[in-house]
């Protein structure tokens, strides 16, 4: 159950970051974007009971540092839409936002977030290569709210939006949540999320900043999982939201070329 405790706080939003596992240097420059955010967040790691040794200590040392920091441990088998729920049902404010542990924010990110009172909130995103230096413009995505105006289908909408992303709570509690029956597809937080609560009448706004720091490791563009296996998720997604068959491939064909490619050939 949640700490009521941490209520008491005075926090003004929530930060969950869903963990299997990661590179300590990654992690570490992860949780301190968040937990030295400008406005006042609490922070959550929901991680794997089987997260590598390192990864746990590095995060309880954080910890004992920072009072804003707190450790909720998931006992496997675990996902990731499973993960990021628990994050969720620990949190103790009204806006949840979501970071990947590789990624990281810019300091006022959650602030800029919290000037607007939508449901979704959402920034654009700076793409890095591996060593967090080096910045793929190609890949790197400036949102516009014009641009997003002008879309005429919730699925385009749903595509256009990227991380960050700061929620009303009670939106995506009342929407069940990340579904866990998709599975890990790599879309499940920034696309089939959005997609529901774009359908339940959800008001967006976007903070035309790149405020989210993108991190291409490994070389792999979404999931190191199978491409295919992504493809079938895809499909389970299109379906559950009505996409007629012959809509669904053209999606499923435009989504396919991502699946696995390296930052660098997009």
């Amino acid at each position: 159950m949640p700490d009521d405790s941490h209520a008491t706080q005075g926090y003004e939003a929530s930060i969950v970051i869903p963990l299997l596992r990661q590179r300590d240097e990654w992690l570490g420059q992860c949780v301190e974007s968040a937990v030295m955010q400008t406005a006042r967040c609490e922070v959550i790691v929901a991680h794997s009971t089987a997260s590598p040794a390192s990864n746990i200590r590095r995060l309880s040392e954080m910890a004992a540092k920072w009072s804003n920091l707190r450790l909720v441990p998931r006992n496997p088998p675990e996902s990731f839409p499973g993960t990021v729920n628990l994050g969720i049902s620990h949190t103790t404010t009204g806006r949840v936002g979501l970071l990947l542990s590789d990624d990281w924010l810019e300091p006022d990110c959650v602030e800029s977030c919290l000037e607007c009172a939508a449901d979704i909130v959402c920034t654009g995103n700076t793409a890095y290569f591996e060593d967090g230096v080096a910045v793929n413009e190609r890949a790197s995505q400036r949102l516009s709210n014009r641009v997003y105006s002008s879309l005429t289908t919730l699925e385009a909408k749903a595509s256009y939006l990227e991380h960050f992303f700061l929620f009303s709570k009670s939106a995506v509690l009342s929407a069940g949540g990340l579904d866990e029956s998709i599975g890990d597809f790599p879309g499940i937080d920034d696309y089939d999320l959005i997609w529901t609560l774009l359908e339940r009448g959800a008001t967006v706004a976007i903070v035309e900043r790149n405020l989210y720091n993108y991190r291409d490791h490994d070389g792999e563009r979404l999931t190191l999982a199978d491409p295919e296996q992504a493809v079938i998720n895809l499909r389970k997604i299109l379906g559950k939201h009505g996409v007629e068959r012959a809509e669904m491939e053209k999606i499923v064909e435009a989504h396919r070329k991502w699946f696995g490619k390296a930052l660098y050939q997009v």
